[in-house]
């Protein structure tokens, strides 16, 4: 029997707790954070040096999902869509774009994508040819690996309820929570073990 592997994480590297020594240069966080977490969230057009990210990804045997988020904006113009994509194809193995949508996207744009790894979120059903999942009131689209991106923060009892509608799904998901500390992702992490997944 296949089960669930949740790869927790969360959106951008700024955390306000104390997880990263007070010490620590500003472009080894992501080493520093990937060592803990396997999943990180960041925009297409981060700040964020993401060719030194991919480097690392590269470099390491560890288990680890880049999310590249698009907003709804960018996704609809296809052109600014592509020249994002193309600056980024080198490395294309190493992310996979998110976006939330609202409509059933047109065939360019599903065109545009072809060759990338992405998950698109929607809160209702829509007629996408891909692989499909629903749970948490999401329904999610996807080519690679599913991504459930939550914009609050759960308590422990809403941690668990979720992992456990998630892990019907039995592959291995993507689960960002979006601004949660160092303490609420381990928590994540501890229960998700705790239940087998």
């Amino acid at each position: 029997m296949s089960r669930t592997k949740f790869l927790v994480g969360r959106s951008e590297l700024d955390m306000q707790d104390n997880f990263y020594p007070e010490d620590l240069p500003s472009e080894w966080r992501f080493d520093y954070y990937s060592a803990m977490f396997k999943a990180l969230s960041l925009p297409i057009d981060s700040d964020e040096d993401l060719f030194q990210i991919f480097e690392e990804l590269e470099e390491s045997d560890e288990e680890f999902e880049l999310i590249l988020s698009i907003d709804i904006e960018k996704f609809n113009d296809r052109k600014k869509l592509s020249t994002i994509l193309l600056s980024l194809s080198e490395h294309k193995e190493h992310f996979t774009i998110y976006c939330e949508i609202e409509e059933e996207p047109s065939k360019e744009f599903m065109s545009a994508l072809i060759g990338y790894n992405y998950c698109l979120k929607s809160l209702k059903p829509l007629d996408i040819k891909t692989n499909k999942v629903f749970a948490v009131n999401q329904h999610l689209y996807f080519n690679y690996v599913p991504v459930f991106y939550s914009a609050v923060v759960w308590d422990e009892k809403k941690i668990r309820s979720c992992l456990e509608e998630i892990s019907e799904i039995n592959s291995r998901t993507v689960l960002i929570c979006k601004d949660a500390e160092s303490e609420t992702l381990n928590r994540i992490r501890i229960i998700s073990e705790l239940l087998g997944f």
